[in-house]
């Protein structure tokens, strides 16, 4: 706790300010009454400088690892791919007849006997009534040009099924690690926040102690006593973020504990080669080329399929049986059998402007349009790779940058410190030598959280594993 004076408004001496100090007198007073609140530990509830997570720390293998198992759209997209690997196991189900199976009852009796021959008819006599039951089962198989395309096509769907998934994985893989790396940064950057609470605190302390010896003015001391009040919403405000980040990284793992990234930076340079020479090495491994290409290959066969079921014949095989029992003439029972071969051609997909006319013009429109799809994805992967190359280059100059700008913030600060005790740096300077310094320290730990994730971001832009990327172009050190 500070020591505090009877009076707030006067010196150690026990005299009150001038007129001419009154707005500073203001001032003072709510800084007074903030600064208070402050070192006596009334800080919001929930924003304290100690408040743990109290979360299992996780490294960035075990969050992917959570990720993998818990992601709501990963999970989905495995039932969908679940489908289509069904489908396509089963395509042989084209050849499969269709199997029905039919029983009936039926009751036969006469309404009026003419048979006697006097022109009008008799009521019939009782127990002229006659049952009759079967049994009646068919097979029947229709044959078509189109089966071995639609096989096809079920084979062609799983391995779509399987890219789109890929698709998804790298997707929210980079995600995690993205994320990952942002709040290990974060987490830093609240470390650098609390030191730097308790610094302006010390730089208060101190102004304050030479203000009541006479040793500094009251306009130092009010400046840092504005910024030791003013280091705390700033550090609140971090602990806001992080906390949110925390949140939405937990949603992403599909997860309902708390766990917190804990995981140092490992930094390895990459030495790659030309541009050039990575996408002509990479861009038809990517997995967006590979879908493009798959889509195209769906388009043609879709077309063929439609082509041939608009204007190719068909064969339809059946065979039905029927079983009937004895009758009541002790005639034994009988069965029936019926085998047919039809075929059909269809003649409506020849005349311009009819509905089957229109499909195969749509299914040729289709073809043209997923062409102009993989064309486009191409253009756009080479343009992603080049620049996923340029950023990482970038990133890396960055963090030497950030480390020797940390370097000399950090040594200016302490010599601004010397100075000022010395009496030859003024409060002012000091003040914006420690924002320098803090400033240099958040710098240097976002440099390093951004490399790492430009790194996430070439290694899928490239259609490889983080670690991959590392194996083929890491310089060892």
């Amino acid at each position: 706790m500070l020591e505090k004076n009877r009076y707030p408004f006067a010196g150690s001496s026990g005299r009150f300010i001038s007129s001419r100090h009154c707005s500073w007198a203001a001032a003072l007073l709510f800084l007074w009454v903030w600064t208070a609140a402050v070192v006596s530990g009334q800080v919001p509830s929930g924003m304290s400088l100690s408040d743990g997570d109290g979360g299992r720390v996780v490294s960035l293998a075990k969050a992917q690892a959570l990720a993998l198992e818990g992601n709501a759209t990963l999970r989905a997209q495995r039932l969908t791919l679940e489908a289509a690997r069904r489908s396509s196991q089963a395509r042989w189900n084209s050849f499969l007849p269709g199997i029905n199976l039919g029983g009936s009852v039926s009751n036969s009796h006469t309404i009026v006997d003419g048979s006697s021959g006097s022109g009008a008819g008799t009521p019939a006599a009782g127990g002229n009534a006659n049952w009759s039951w079967g049994i009646s089962g068919g097979v029947s198989l229709s044959l078509t040009a189109g089966i071995p395309v639609q096989m096809q096509l079920a084979a062609l769907g799983y391995e779509i099924a399987q890219t789109n998934y890929q698709l998804q994985l790298q997707t929210v893989m980079a995600n995690v690690a993205s994320s990952f790396y942002n709040l290990v940064a974060e987490a830093k950057n609240l470390s650098v926040l609390e030191d730097n609470l308790e610094l302006t605190r010390s730089q208060y302390e101190l102004a304050r102690r030479n203000y009541n010896r006479g040793l500094a003015s009251e306009l130092d001391m009010l400046r840092s006593q504005y910024a030791y009040v003013s280091a705390q919403p700033e550090l609140e405000k971090a602990q806001f973020k992080y906390q949110s980040n925390l949140a939405a990284f937990q949603l992403l793992l599909g997860i309902q504990e708390t766990v917190v990234p804990g995981e140092e930076f490992q930094l390895v340079q990459l030495q790659l080669p030309d541009t050039q020479q990575l996408i002509q090495d990479y861009l038809e491994g990517r997995h967006d080329v590979v879908q493009k290409q798959q889509l195209l290959r769906q388009a043609k066969l879709t077309k063929t399929a439609q082509n041939l079921a608009a204007r190719a014949p068909s064969v339809g095989l059946s065979e039905s049986l029927r079983f009937s029992p004895p009758g009541q003439r002790d005639d034994g029972p009988s069965v029936t059998g019926s085998f047919s071969v039809s075929v059909s051609i269809p003649v409506d997909g020849f005349i311009p402007g009819s509905t089957k006319s229109l499909s195969l013009k749509q299914a040729a429109d289709a073809v043209t349009v997923a062409q102009l799809n993989l064309d486009t994805t191409l253009a756009q992967a080479q343009q992603d790779i080049a620049t996923k190359v340029a950023e990482v280059g970038q990133r890396w100059h960055a963090i030497d940058i950030a480390r020797l700008n940390e370097s000399i913030a950090e040594r200016s600060y302490q010599l601004s410190q010397e100075g000022y005790r010395a009496g030859l740096v003024s409060q002012t300077d000091l003040e914006t030598s420690r924002q320098q310094m803090v400033s240099a320290q958040l710098a240097a730990s976002n440099s390093q959280a951004q490399y790492l994730v430009g790194v996430e971001n070439l290694a899928d832009a490239l259609g490889l594993e983080v670690e991959q990327l590392y194996q083929r172009f890491g310089v060892q050190e």
